[in-house]
């Protein structure tokens, strides 16, 4: 190969190198919903029939939504431990709400009833909830308060996250942070000594 073949080759992976270094970094940063983000309006299709529209179907509650897909393992493990999570708060302003992300809805079907899952499952046939959310990896979670606000944002699984995220759902409860001066009024004076 003549030099300036080699020469041509190297400029072009040096080029690619370069391009797919800014993806890296270019990418997460215009990735989808962030803490701090107000979720805009949204329907979506539920497994067992029915549909659930935001924010009607869920005002004044606390929401932890939950992207997954039946060939995840870190879902397959996450998503019994969300049920869990989902029993613990049932007395509670507290929804708990599962995306599914697989393309064809049998998969995900055949999954849940295998799992013996009872949760709610919603799927985004036209991807508009995925695409708006654009969560950068599977599972994603997001922790979104009763301002309609998104207050945190999870991806991937490790069973250490329950207690991280029992303890955000708790301070969701308890106002900002768990404040006394952020509880309401009544809450405040039965608080006092």
């Amino acid at each position: 190969m003549d030099r300036n073949k080699q020469n041509l080759l190297a400029a072009g992976r040096i080029g690619c190198a370069l391009v797919l270094a800014a993806l890296v970094y270019v990418v997460p940063a215009m990735a989808g919903l962030k803490e701090g983000d107000p979720v805009e309006a949204f329907s979506l299709e539920k497994g067992d029939g029915g549909a659930f529209s935001y924010p009607a179907d869920a005002e004044g509650k606390v929401i932890f939504l939950n992207f997954w897909a039946s060939w995840c393992p870190e879902c397959k493990i996450e998503l019994p431990e969300l049920v869990a999570i989902r029993e613990k708060y049932k007395d509670r302003p507290f929804v708990l709400l599962a995306v599914n992300m697989d393309r064809k809805r049998r998969a995900a079907d055949k999954f849940l009833k295998k799992a013996g899952l009872d949760l709610v499952v919603l799927f985004d046939n036209e991807q508009k909830v995925i695409n708006a959310f654009a969560p950068v990896g599977v599972p994603a979670s997001y922790l979104i308060g009763p301002t309609g606000k998104v207050e945190k944002v999870y991806v991937g699984f490790k069973k250490e996250y329950i207690e991280k995220y029992i303890k955000d759902i708790e301070e969701l409860f308890a106002g900002s942070g768990g404040n006394k001066s952020d509880l309401p009024l009544k809450e405040q004076e039965a608080s006092q000594p």
